[in-house]
């Protein structure tokens, strides 16, 4: 019964961790055009924790919060302190609780680099990509803006997946984190800190590449 229903809410964490995917393809892509795309994603994005959020606090007590499976006999307390308040997640065994304890420790350390990395790269794309794509930023095209966006989130990210889950914790105060770690929740720390070192890396050759061209180019 407790492996069937730990299947189930990973299979349902992972459909709700798909607009995610959703956002960054709207963000960076614009399939819908520059303007629409944008507005959906913000959309999508501002209404994601209307449904995402109840659902993982709701298996906070029976969810590891670093692997995503069953946490439920002897599972390890872990407090974050969020932007909505205190919560208590769980961790299944000592291993998965230091991993965690250290990575969301490394990111209340380093509050300034991921909400400014972050944040500044979401509002460089939503203000930036309009204005670009009708010509308002000068030469700036909305591609510049997008690989922008990726390369300021690469930056941001690449640190954290690669350096978090082994730095050392600042003890037992919980760590003061900049965003709700619910959506880490929906699929798993660790399955996130994999996805930020695999897209990091791309995003951030992508932007390597992009710049050393233009720069060929003579922009």
């Amino acid at each position: 019964m407790t492996s069937s229903r730990g299947s189930a809410d990973r299979l349902v964490g992972l459909l709700l961790f798909l607009p995610v995917p959703v956002v960054l393809g709207l963000f960076t892509r614009a399939p819908l055009g520059v303007g629409p795309s944008i507005l959906l994603g913000v959309v999508i994005m501002l209404t994601h924790r209307l449904y995402a959020r109840p659902w993982a606090l709701e298996r906070a007590g029976r969810r590891c919060l670093w692997c995503g499976g069953p946490a439920a006999n002897g599972a390890l307390p872990v407090e974050v302190v969020e932007p909505p308040g205190r919560t208590v997640w769980r961790a299944c065994s000592a291993p998965h609780a230091v991993r965690l304890r250290h990575t969301l420790d490394w990111v209340a350390r380093h509050r300034p680099l991921v909400l400014g990395g972050i944040g500044g790269a979401i509002l460089v794309l939503v203000i930036g990509g309009p204005l670009a794509a009708h010509g308002w930023l000068g030469p700036a095209t909305f591609p510049d803006v997008s690989i922008l966006f990726r390369t300021l989130v690469a930056l941001t990210v690449l640190p954290l997946a690669l350096i978090g889950p082994y730095s050392r914790d600042r003890g037992p105060e919980p760590p003061r984190v900049p965003f709700p770690v619910h959506i880490q929740a929906l699929i798993g720390t660790n399955a996130v800190v994999w996805l930020f070192r695999v897209v990091g890396a791309i995003w951030l050759a992508q932007g390597l590449i992009y710049w050393l061209t233009e720069a060929a180019r003579g922009r």
